[in-house]
């Protein structure tokens, strides 16, 4: 753990410095100065998201698992969502990170299992935020998204994917993929892994069984946190003396969303996620500057609560793992940072 813990900050921190130089530091200084003081609103704004996020994650886990305090999971869940948005790795980076720490307090079958239902919920939260703003978002003066077939398209199989892994998920996949790379292989430490896979599976079956409505619960608490990152949109218009919409936000926050999935091998969506607010702004018959000065604006954020995630990391790795007890809600008990 201390050598990934290690490796961890040192890739972090490289990505980051990448980041900022492909943006530009110019860019990002003349962004800061519009704001002046107004960039603090923006840079706390985020503990909105995080927080009610990290509501959906907790109701993904097992009722006995569920009363795991909401601050150690936001903790926990920021700094595994840093390495999603750094990593070229991009929407799933740092699942398996929040998994391991996680695994302190509960057994890691329970933390692993938690985190794919909660991504599960997240992704169906995420179509309906993308679908529901391209078509119900925007104003007037925008051009039909039926004139824009790349991002139809794009949608489409944003969610043929993620109906995928869903159905993946109920399938026993995990020791079934266990199985058959032990049958193709041979190799006696995948025989080793079987029991955990089992656990895995069995644990996301039972949830999917008899947890139905945290999971609709979990959407919801996504959804909820999807649109208030769509009203940073507008706190920031507003900021920058420029007003919109609640709808116009919500056009340009699934565009970028949408954007940014398509440009999940690059490292935190550098160009993509830019291209989002440009076209956007575009298409809503705004200047594509301030599409562009607005995504400039929502990147420095991003790339200081990386920072904020790459502390938390090493201080969450920094303890010595214990073994979380099998039985409900007791296990080795960390202090709160």
């Amino acid at each position: 753990m201390k050598i990934i813990r290690i490796v961890g900050v040192i890739i972090g921190a490289v990505i980051v410095t990448l980041v900022i130089r492909e943006v530009g530091w110019v860019h990002i200084r003349h962004s800061l100065a519009m704001l002046g003081w107004g960039y603090g609103v923006v840079l706390v704004y985020p503990v909105s998201w995080i927080l009610l996020n990290t509501a959906g994650w907790r109701m993904a886990l097992h009722a006995q698992y569920a009363k795991q305090p909401l601050v150690r999971l936001s903790q926990i869940r920021l700094a595994g969502e840093t390495f999603n948005s750094m990593l070229p790795s991009g929407y799933i980076g740092g699942e398996p990170l929040k998994a391991k720490l996680l695994s302190r307090w509960i057994p890691m079958h329970e933390a692993a299992s938690s985190v794919l239902i909660a991504k599960a919920a997240q992704s169906v939260g995420l179509v309906l935020f993308v679908g529901l703003g391209l078509i119900f978002g925007g104003n007037k003066r925008q051009q039909s998204i039926l004139h824009h077939p790349a991002t139809i398209l794009s949608l489409v199989l944003l969610t043929a994917g993620i109906a995928i892994f869903i159905l993946l998920l109920t399938q026993r996949s995990f020791s079934r993929a266990g199985r058959w790379l032990h049958n193709l292989t041979g190799h006696p430490w995948l025989q080793k892994q079987e029991k955990k896979l089992v656990a895995l599976d069995d644990s996301i079956g039972a949830f999917y069984r008899e947890g139905k409505s945290r999971f609709l619960g979990s959407v919801l608490w996504h959804i909820t946190g999807w649109l208030a990152g769509a009203l940073e949109v507008a706190v920031i218009f507003f900021l920058i003396r420029h007003r919109i919409t609640l709808r116009e936000a919500w056009f340009i926050g699934a565009m970028a969303q949408l954007a940014a999935i398509v440009g999940l091998f690059a490292p935190a969506g550098v160009g993509m996620y830019e291209g989002g607010h440009y076209l956007a702004a575009s298409m809503l018959g705004l200047s594509p500057v301030l599409g562009v000065t607005v995504a400039l604006i929502r990147r420095v954020r991003e790339i200081f609560w990386d920072c904020v995630g790459l502390w938390l990391f090493w201080r969450l790795s920094k303890a010595m793992p214990a073994r979380a007890e099998t039985s409900a809600g007791r296990g080795t008990q960390l202090p709160l940072l």
